[in-house]
């Protein structure tokens, strides 16, 4: 025979998982992340990531160059430089598709004409 407080705590799972369900169910369009939901700055984002090899002694493509741009091709472009002995990161801000103020490395221009043309 089985306890009675089995048999009530395994009709509380079914009915907490069948509240969950008809929650879910009721909510399933709110719940879904849509690009109507988004600000119209994240809608239109430019993606770029490029992996490179700086340095003769490192194997593999450790370093990065991330670009994010907008529609005005302004945002960021985020550079990691790895080595053996240290990795340093640097960001540097592009306004209407050129550096501001700050001089941009042949990775770095390849990877930004390469978002912008995206």
């Amino acid at each position: 025979m089985i306890p009675l407080i089995y048999i009530i705590l395994t009709l509380n799972i079914f009915w907490l998982a069948y509240l969950t369900f008809l929650f879910y169910k009721k909510n399933s369009n709110t719940l879904k992340p849509t690009s109507a939901n988004l600000p119209p700055i994240i809608q239109k984002i430019k993606i770029q990531l490029v992996r490179y090899n700086p340095f003769e002694d490192v194997g593999g493509d450790q370093s990065f160059i991330l670009c994010l741009l907008d529609n005005a091709n302004s945002g960021v472009i985020i550079t990691s430089l790895h080595s053996r002995n240290i990795t340093r990161i640097y960001a540097k801000s592009i306004k209407n598709g050129e550096s501001d103020n700050v001089a941009l490395s042949r990775e770095e221009t390849h990877a930004l004409i390469k978002t912008i043309n995206s």
